[in-house]
């Protein structure tokens, strides 16, 4: 009804004035159907248009119970093995079904569609950096005001990390003093060795237990330990989404976090997933940015203290500075000299055949798209990564949320998912984000007195699957015998490369090796061949996948 009446009021500019996270129908008087998705974060919206019907809805599901064909379009899936999202395309899983990009209106009539992209992240005005932290801490707390309007009784997903934290901090001020902040965590599998990266973290429970002794208010909750395989309740997701989302294979551990908060009694999951792309974003584009500008004392300061990373400086600036700037050909043929293994990263992490991955280039480059993985660089510039940031927040993340929201009865709410918020972060200079040595300078600046020191400058990022080795690897039996089932269907047995699957499983390391050569492809070659099966299998009505 709002909505309705923003459009009855303001016609075409009424998005423009609008803020908020919606996807939006509305019956025009002329008959046509207006559709409609915020930009930076909107529920999905799927129609089918022709002569005969104009049909439209967040749930595949509902498209199909009007009368659209069921039609799989096989290659989708396999763009989706191949990283390939073909970001900004409005062709989806089945033919005749098209979605609204985020930030665009789209117009069905009988038989015609008009789509006008409304948002463009070029458009976004510069912003002061004289007292940015405390100019981003007040949108935290009107986002937060703005959250807690439509909760009952939330929950926060905490982290250890700085995202999450502050917004907690900020949802405590924003709260009734007599009321506490439900919060919850992700544990890991008690079998888990404790290994993991060195720029990462993968138990982040005692950071959260420090936060929470300076945040009294705050009631921590840590989610099952035992909920967590990459392929918990996924047929369950896929039925309620219609979609094949590769992501599945990388958020196990949230179906432990909404089962906590179902449990708690909570109505709503509070999120900062967009914190990365607004206060929290680690800046470094500046690799590129400073070089091309010949800020070499910042660049050296700050490779100097690159998390995670011991390469002699040189070789740095080479590998994060000067390669970004070179053209794509040449930036493979260095990368290949240095890394052999890694000549072909889209061959290394997907779980495609090579001819199947052959036909997918094929097809990306008379699309004009190409793998995430393709040629993978930090961007050049500012401008660069909000443009990069923008196409990937409109994901297939949208549907696992709604799917999530149907399985366990909790709304799901990504404060940090506020347009003033985000454009404010996007408007500010570099050196807002990456000085003086320093990544995350804005965050860190935000997060003074909010949370422990310890916390406020640990350079490590949390890693809520550190102990994927340990959950695929006590299943390596079960995950075997569907490999064998896989070789019986034509289309998988085809795109499959089922012996590589195989011998991954079979030749299975004692402990994770922490090399991408070695891990990556265990880590996500494997579960995507699974879930893709999975999810075949419910397309076509078969158990046995």
């Amino acid at each position: 009804m709002i909505y309705q009446a923003a459009v009855a009021r303001w016609g075409e500019t009424a998005d423009c004035r609008l803020v908020g996270n919606y996807a939006a129908i509305s019956a025009m008087p002329d008959g046509s159907l207006r559709l409609a998705r915020s930009p930076w974060n909107a529920p999905p919206l799927y129609y089918a248009n022709n002569c005969e019907r104009a049909v439209a809805s967040p749930l595949l599901r509902a498209l199909f119970a009007a009368g659209v064909p069921r039609d799989l379009d096989y290659d989708y899936v396999i763009d989706q093995l191949a990283y390939d999202f073909r970001d900004g395309d409005d062709a989806c899983w089945y033919r005749g079904v098209s979605k609204v990009p985020q930030g665009s209106v789209t117009i069905l009539k009988c038989g015609s569609t008009q789509t006008d992209c409304w948002y463009r992240v070029d458009d976004i005005c510069r912003s002061d950096p004289r007292g940015a932290a405390e100019r981003a801490l007040e949108l935290v707390r009107d986002a937060s005001e703005h959250a807690l309007n439509i909760a009952d009784s939330p929950a926060l997903a905490l982290s250890g990390g700085l995202d999450s934290s502050i917004t907690a901090s900020c949802l405590i001020e924003a709260l009734p003093a007599s009321q506490q902040l439900k919060t919850i965590s992700f544990g890991q599998d008690s079998e888990w060795p404790g290994a993991s990266s060195p720029d990462s973290m993968g138990n982040e429970i005692p950071l959260v237990r420090e936060f929470a002794r300076m945040h009294p208010r705050i009631s921590v909750h840590v989610a099952d330990p035992a909920i967590g395989d990459f392929d918990h309740r996924t047929r369950e997701m896929a039925a309620a989404m219609q979609i094949f989302a590769p992501g599945l294979a990388n958020v196990g551990k949230f179906h432990g976090i909404y089962a906590k908060a179902s449990q708690l009694g909570c109505d709503t999951l509070f999120s900062a997933e967009l914190a990365n792309q607004s206060f929290s974003a680690d800046g470094r584009w500046a690799y590129a940015e400073y070089a091309r500008a010949g800020k070499w004392g910042e660049l050296l300061r700050l490779l100097a203290n690159r998390p995670g990373d011991d390469r002699p400086i040189l070789r740095k600036i080479a590998a994060l500075s000067i390669l970004p700037h070179l053209p794509a050909a040449a930036r493979r043929g260095l990368r290949a000299l240095v890394h052999p293994q890694r000549r072909d990263m889209v061959r290394l992490l997907t779980p495609l055949s090579v001819e199947a991955l052959g036909n997918q280039r094929s097809r990306a480059a008379l699309r004009g798209s190409q793998s995430d993985w393709e040629d993978l660089t930090f961007p050049l510039n500012r401008q660069q990564a909000a443009r990069h940031d923008y196409l990937a927040a409109d994901s297939v993340g949208e549907d696992v949320n709604l799917a999530f929201e149907q399985l366990y009865g909790v709304r799901r709410r990504d404060v940090t998912a506020y347009r003033p918020l985000i454009e404010f972060c996007i408007g500010l200079p570099t050196e807002s984000f990456a000085c003086g040595g320093a990544e995350r300078k804005l965050a860190k600046q935000m997060a003074k007195g909010r949370m422990p020191e310890e916390q406020r400058l640990n350079p490590r990022y949390g890693q809520h699957n550190a102990d994927w080795h340990t959950r695929i690897g006590r299943r390596r039996g079960t995950l075997l015998t569907g490999i064998a089932a896989m070789r019986d269907h034509e289309f998988l047995s085809r795109t499959l490369d089922l012996d590589r699957i195989e011998t991954l499983l079979r030749d299975w390391p004692e402990q994770p090796s922490l090399d991408i050569d070695a891990d990556w492809p265990r880590m996500l070659a494997i579960p995507r061949a699974v879930l893709a099966a999975q999810f075949i299998g419910l397309i076509e009505g078969r158990n046995d996948l």
